[in-house]
């Protein structure tokens, strides 16, 4: 089959080149690419014997590219880039078609993603759309074992074979029950120190930069709470348990109702920074188109 003059099984093997090199392993190649470490072997083979050169130095341990395979490491990688930017030129936006498997963070759902599923549907009304919420940590190793196609998460993700694009930043807010009992405002470290804490799940960064900025050898051990799902942090400092440290919009409802009240602290929290993210490749097409309206729909709703 022919894609612009390029055979579709030579994208396949520059694809695989490139997964090599910068993975630098033949083994770890195969299963990002979800394939076998033998059929990984035979397309690097096609490659050398095609252009008459060895390209990869292969040892026990790593596999590192040759000066040739260097060269032709940059040339595979435009070449990669251009077959994408010829396929979103030339392809008619409108007939995109197909299943899209979505994984979103819990926090977008909150906030600007009804509203874009709904102009994808509008726009592309050939796309299904299948939403997964979790949390960010697990967002990332399911994109990239292939179980979702694109992934709305804590980013970017530092990885070769990953391609990013910005969505949108978000606040994290201390937001508490009228009732509770709380020293004079604005609270410092030390004031915090003494309360407990509810926030998003273990081995996430809002809970991290949190546990961060509470340990210190002259406060008390932190009581921070943790849950995986925003909704039983909202119930449970509504119900007094305790402070939630999460964005607003989580909260929009209680926080309209006076169920919840914002509470003054002089910490601050990094912002939480969002990016479309997916596994780049020649058929990362419909991916790439979703990502695309996200990051202009993020901006959008992002603006004042």
């Amino acid at each position: 089959m022919l894609m612009g003059g390029v055979v579709v099984q030579d994208f396949k093997n520059l694809e695989t080149f490139v997964a090599v090199a910068t993975l630098g392993s033949f083994r770890a190649a195969a299963e990002r690419l979800h394939t076998t470490q033998p059929a990984v072997s035979q397309r690097i083979a096609q490659l050398e014997h095609q252009y008459g050169t060895r390209l990869l130095e292969r040892t026990s341990r790593v596999v590192t590219t040759t000066e040739k395979g260097r060269e032709f490491l940059a040339f595979a990688e435009r070449i990669l880039r251009l077959g994408t930017e010829m396929r979103d030129a030339l392809v008619d936006g409108s007939a995109l078609r197909g299943t899209l498997r979505l994984g979103v963070a819990e926090t977008i759902v909150h906030t600007w993603l009804p509203g874009f599923i709904g102009a994808v549907a509008r726009q592309h009304p050939g796309i299904a759309v299948e939403i997964e919420v979790d949390t960010s940590p697990q967002l990332r190793e399911r994109l990239l074992d292939q179980e979702i196609d694109l992934a709305f998460l804590l980013g970017p993700l530092a990885d070769p074979l990953v391609q990013n694009l910005p969505l949108n930043r978000v606040a994290l807010a201390f937001l508490a029950s009228p009732d509770f009992p709380l020293p004079p405002a604005p609270l410092g470290i030390a004031a915090l120190a003494g309360l407990p804490l509810i926030t998003f799940a273990r081995h996430t960064q809002p809970h991290a930069a949190l546990r961060t900025l509470m340990t210190r050898s002259d406060l008390p051990p932190p009581r921070i709470h943790a849950s995986a799902a925003l909704a039983p942090v909202v119930r449970l400092a509504v119900e007094g348990v305790g402070i939630a440290v999460i964005p607003p919009a989580v909260a929009a409802r209680e926080l309209d109702s006076g169920a919840l009240v914002s509470v003054a602290t002089e910490v601050a929290l990094p912002d939480l920074v969002f990016t479309a993210s997916w596994l780049g490749g020649h058929e990362a097409g419909l991916a790439r188109a979703v990502a695309t309206m996200a990051s202009a729909a993020a901006a959008a709703a992002s603006a004042p």
